[in-house]
């Protein structure tokens, strides 16, 4: 079992995600239902923000795509870090 770290500190990352562990960390357990919503850019009224959207994908999307190429084809990370050994960490 591995665990990749770039698709999991964007997720991390983003506003809203960030603002839903914050308050299920506080003791909030309805936070992630006012905040998941706002992951897409519905804002609580039902309005859509394309900038919330932005916000809240921009950091996923990067981590998914450091994930791809740097621990895939081009520089192939994640072998190396398997050849060498190394339990639970990918990137």
């Amino acid at each position: 079992m591995t665990i990749p770290l770039a698709p999991i500190i964007g997720l991390i990352a983003s506003p809203a995600i960030n603002k839903s562990i914050t308050g299920v960390l506080a003791g909030d357990l309805q936070a992630p239902m006012r905040w998941l919503p706002n992951l897409v850019g519905v804002w609580a009224d039902g309005s859509f923000h394309m900038d919330t959207l932005m916000a809240n994908m921009t950091p996923i999307a990067a981590g998914l795509l450091v994930h791809k190429f740097i621990g895939g084809w081009p520089l192939n990370l994640n072998r190396t870090l398997g050849a060498a050994r190394v339990p639970f960490l990918r990137i």
